[in-house]
């Protein structure tokens, strides 16, 4: 049985990168403390506690207990078993793709990431703060004048990773049409040059 803290990792795994959250552990989670994103080597960056994940491991652990409940106490006539298990099979499937939407366009945000900077998390996956620090230190590796550089058209083609790295976290940051649509320049251009579809 385990006491403490234990990290449940790796949430929204890509590429070795990913969120894990830690528990106070009691035999079963109890409750998150705090949430990591695991880079590569096993190196991490604190983030907000990331509550979809947590709830996704609630989820899974009350099923099991559940689940497990209802197993030892059951008659062995009883064949309200399996109709427990395929709705909580369900049940666990609908928060699973419902409550944190994944699409195609995330996981292709994280690829550019990945092929342009050191870390391949989305914006949304840190919290405001943590992405402003990781968005900050883009721009000090590009200098000054970046969305001017955008606007304008007056950036070399090995410029475009860290741009688009820089837009992604500023469409976050600030929303606005104007971020938004250089974004979308960005990742439109730099998807194509990829060859991502």
């Amino acid at each position: 049985m385990i006491f403490g803290h234990f990290i449940i990792k790796k949430y929204r795994k890509y590429k070795g990168q990913g969120i894990g959250t830690r528990f106070v552990v009691v035999g079963i989670p109890l409750f998150p403390v705090q949430s990591f994103y695991f880079l590569e080597n096993n190196r991490s960056i604190e983030i907000d506690l990331h509550w979809k994940h947590a709830v996704k491991i609630y989820v899974i652990v009350i099923s099991l207990i559940y689940l497990l409940i209802k197993g030892l106490t059951r008659d062995y006539y009883d064949h309200t078993y399996k109709n427990a298990l395929i709705y909580t099979v369900i049940f666990n499937a609908l928060i699973y793709f419902l409550l944190d939407a994944y699409t195609k366009k995330d996981r292709q945000i994280r690829e550019l990431l990945s092929k342009a900077v050191y870390i391949n998390a989305l914006p949304k996956f840190l919290g405001n703060e943590m992405a402003y620090n990781v968005q900050k230190s883009f721009i000090q590796n590009y200098g000054g004048g970046w969305k001017d550089a955008i606007k304008n058209n007056t950036y070399r083609q090995d410029e475009l990773p860290l741009l688009f790295a820089i837009a992604t976290y500023e469409d976050y940051l600030y929303k606005s049409d104007k971020n938004r649509l250089l974004f979308e320049k960005l990742f439109t251009e730099y998807k194509k040059r990829e060859g991502i579809r």
